[in-house]
C-alpha cells in the first residue's frame, strides 16, 4: 500500500526546503504519494519556486484554484484572495480526506481541528 504525505507549501516547505527536498526525494523513491498543498493559484511563479527547492511530488492542491472551480464568491485586495474564512479553513482537511492522506504537515493549527483521518503534524513556526 502506498503512503501519502500532505506538505504545506508556506511556512513549512518554503522555510525547511533543503528538509524537504531530501525527504520528498527520499518518500518519492519508495513510491509514496507527496502532496503538495497550497492557499495561493499554481502559476508560473509558484512551479518555478517548488522546483527551485527541488521537492519531489506527485499531486498538487490549491485552494484558491479549488474554489474557483466551484464558483465560490472570491474576493481580491493586495493581499490576495479571500473567500469565507471558515470554508477556506476546513479545505485543506476535505482535500486530504478525499485524496486518503495519512499525515499531513502544516505550520498552521487553525486548520488541525478540521482533520479526522489524516493524521496533522503541526510543525514549529520559530
Amino acid at each position: 500500500m502506498n503512503m501519502r504525505l500532505g506538505l504545506d507549501f508556506h511556512g513549512v516547505l518554503d522555510k525547511y526546503p533543503e528538509l524537504f527536498s531530501k525527504l520528498t526525494k527520499v518518500l518519492y523513491a519508495y513510491s509514496w504519494e507527496v502532496h503538495i498543498i497550497t492557499g495561493q493559484s499554481i502559476d508560473e511563479g509558484f512551479l518555478q519556486k517548488l522546483h527551485s527547492y527541488e521537492i519531489s511530488y506527485t499531486h498538487l492542491f490549491s485552494i484558491v484554484d479549488f474554489h474557483k472551480k466551484l464558483g465560490t464568491e472570491i474576493h481580491y485586495d493586495e493581499k490576495g484572495p479571500w473567500i469565507d474564512e471558515d470554508l477556506w479553513n476546513r479545505t485543506k482537511a476535505e482535500y486530504c480526506e478525499r485524496a486518503g492522506i495519512d499525515l499531513h504537515i502544516d505550520d498552521s493549527d487553525v486548520y488541525g481541528k478540521f482533520f479526522t483521518n489524516t493524521v496533522y503534524l503541526q510543525i514549529n513556526k520559530k
